[in-house]
């Protein structure tokens, strides 16, 4: 490969590399991380530094985050093994008498590399490549999730400026005026302005927020994507039904194995059939299936063990038998 060709390739990687670091920031913002933060993680994780701050706890607190953050990593890898390449290639090849006929295309690749530079560090192409970004993952949460797009602008104090794109009409506010739904009042939530076919509105006390609105709204992140994101409740629905379905199974912990016999904490969520208004030694837990409770903890205590003792919702026991009979006893 000739020295200009190697140049030029990696001024257009090098480009390349920039523009993936922003759009990666720009991912990690729309996700709901503030923007400082957003751009140095991203940065970070791009370049694979491997600098990390308590600030790194909001990528690997979230799926979507950690997923951001995976692929991240593995693209920024991918164009520094590029670049490396390249610059490995240039030295291999270097020619003096090559460089003196061919230098000023060099040099006319890298004034392009640095106007292109200057020129998309302007305010207004920035914000104009973040929005256009932003508008694209907008298209795709609506086509896909049917979901409101939240992104933080900036955090002060705990509370944060937040913009959102309403794909779907939170509950609080279907049918109602800001004024009625009373977001101010009972959540803290200021709804600073409403962009509405690219003009904005003015908010007064009949104003009722529509599909396709774009809110700057003043408030906690985690309120304000509690009333919403659409995400936020499906996942408190199925936090709920796995909660319901756990209460109703025992759960049992191996703690060792000793012949054939297991040591086994079981966490009694429900009173097995075996159990229910019997005593243990009316069970005949020990005769039936070999199994011997050792050790109950009710709340903080740890109770006698009797003829007359009967296990209770909450319990926690400790038993030892065959581990096959304890699963069949208190799971099935």
């Amino acid at each position: 490969m000739s020295f200009e060709l190697s140049v030029i390739l990696i001024l257009i990687i090098l480009l390349g590399y920039m523009i993936m670091i922003n759009i990666f920031s720009i991912l990690l913002r729309i996700s709901g991380v503030p923007a400082g933060i957003a751009s140095f993680q991203g940065i970070s994780l791009f370049t694979g530094c491997g600098y990390t701050t308590d600030e790194s706890e909001t990528i690997a607190s979230n799926k979507l985050r950690r997923r951001i953050a995976l692929i991240c990593m593995v693209t920024g890898n991918f164009f520094s093994v590029i670049i490396v390449s390249l610059i490995v290639n240039i030295c291999n090849s270097f020619s003096f008498a090559e460089v003196e006929h061919t230098y000023h295309i060099a040099i006319i690749a890298v004034v392009i590399f640095f106007a292109i530079v200057i020129f998309t560090q302007i305010p207004p192409v920035k914000k104009f490549f973040s929005n256009v970004i932003q508008k694209i993952v907008d298209n795709r949460i609506q086509k896909n999730n049917k979901d409101n797009a939240i992104t933080i602008v900036d955090t002060f104090a705990g509370s944060a400026i937040i913009e959102i794109h309403i794909h779907w009409i939170p509950e609080i506010l279907y049918g109602k005026t800001i004024h009625e739904s009373k977001l101010k009042a009972n959540y803290g939530i200021n709804i600073l302005s409403i962009m509405r076919n690219k003009k904005h509105i003015e908010i007064g006390r009949n104003t009722i927020v529509q599909k396709g609105d774009r809110l700057l709204v003043f408030g906690q992140y985690s309120t304000v994507r509690s009333i919403f994101s659409n995400a936020v409740e499906k996942e408190d629905i199925a936090s709920k039904i796995n909660h319901e379905i756990d209460s109703r199974f025992n759960e049992l912990e191996l703690i060792d194995n000793f012949g054939h016999g297991a040591m086994v904490e079981v966490r009694v969520n429900a009173i097995p059939g075996v159990l229910e208004e019997k005593s243990l030694f009316e069970s005949r837990l020990k005769e039936k299936y070999g199994i011997n409770v050792i050790f109950i903890e009710r709340g903080e205590d740890a109770i006698e063990i009797n003829k007359d003792t009967k296990v209770e919702e909450g319990d926690i026991l400790m038993v030892f038998g065959p581990f096959q009979a304890i699963k069949n006893v208190f799971v099935y």
